[in-house]
């Protein structure tokens, strides 16, 4: 009995995105991004924009140190019709070319094409 209630308590964790409250304490930053682009929630996040359909840009502020082993975690956020698959680049250039400490968020649909999505962020 103990081992399927710390398994069912292991599992909630695991599925609860903790990015949702956008006060994760290991993280150096986190954001909950609409599919609009705008910020619902956000720590050492300073600009967010939706510069064309299934990309968004997330810059984070100088106390994120993004020099040495960054984890980057992209969760879709809400329910679409079909699923949704996003990436994540750092310093990308479909967020501008001087478009440092910026991170490339991608939403794609499972054959490839750009679709919109709401998303949590994090940046550990």
């Amino acid at each position: 009995m103990r081992r399927i209630a710390a398994g069912a308590l292991a599992v909630a964790a695991v599925l609860t995105p903790a990015a949702a409250r956008a006060d994760t304490p290991y993280a150096q930053a986190s954001a909950m991004v609409e599919a609009d682009g705008s910020v619902a929630r956000s720590e050492h996040v300073t600009d967010a924009w939706h510069p064309r359909r299934g990309t968004y840009c997330v810059t984070v502020d100088d106390t994120v140190d993004l020099t040495g082993p960054i984890a980057f975690h992209a969760t879709v956020a809400g329910q679409y019709d079909h699923p949704r698959s996003l990436s994540v680049e750092l310093d990308s250039s479909a967020c501008g070319y001087h478009a440092e400490r910026t991170i490339a968020v991608f939403s794609r649909l499972a054959y490839g094409s750009p679709a919109d999505a709401g998303f949590y962020l994090t940046v550990s």
